[in-house]
């Protein structure tokens, strides 16, 4: 009999032994990054769409003085205090996003965001070229924080040759169009065909 029961202490030693080779063996898979199902279900429907279309942009306002300067310079830094999360997304997936800007429902200037920090807390978190490119003529900060909410850096603008109306611009998802009197920012479209050749 105590044979017996030393057989099945060593057979449920042995079983015990094997079990936590399996589960040495299980953490180590479970450690691997799960990158494609994890990271797409925490974007919101509209960063899914700046990542997956082929056409994404933007549309947003501001004032004649920054879009002259977007127009004079190779680039310039930006602000909005709203987290614009879903052209980061966007940015992560193409490497760029195009941006068009509008004045009073038209839209009359156009370029491409670089880069962009969302919601910094300090200076340190902010690109060396994007604080680079604030002018010396900005006076963001002087209603706002220095880097605010959405910090984006934007090259390659210009000044359209003709201007159109922002309705001309396809919402980025369903069939509709920006409505004239839109005037929130930022709103996510279609790029017109031709309006940004190097994206």
């Amino acid at each position: 009999m105590n044979d017996r029961s030393n057989q099945e202490t060593k057979e449920s030693s042995k079983s015990v032994n094997e079990m936590f080779q399996h589960l040495e063996e299980a953490k180590q898979r479970d450690e691997t990054p799960r990158r494609s199902s994890s990271t797409s279900n925490t974007w919101s429907k509209k960063a899914r769409l700046m990542r997956k279309r082929s056409d994404p942009a933007v549309l947003a306002s501001n004032h004649e003085s920054r879009l002259q300067e977007l127009a004079d310079l190779d680039m310039v830094t930006h602000r909005a205090g709203k987290p614009w999360t879903s052209v980061k997304a966007g940015i992560e997936a193409h490497g760029s996003i195009p941006i068009y800007y509008r004045l009073d429902g038209m839209i009359t200037h156009k370029g491409y965001i670089d880069q962009i920090v969302i919601r910094p807390d300090d200076e340190s978190d902010v690109p060396q070229s994007i604080r680079d490119h604030i002018t010396v003529d900005d006076t963001y900060s002087d209603y706002h924080d220095k880097y605010d909410t959405t910090t984006f850096l934007v090259t390659n603008g210009e000044r359209l040759d003709e201007s159109f109306p922002q309705s001309d611009l396809e919402r980025l998802e369903g069939d509709e169009y920006v409505d004239e009197d839109f005037s929130y920012q930022p709103a996510y479209v279609r790029q017109r065909s031709g309006d940004f050749p190097d994206f």
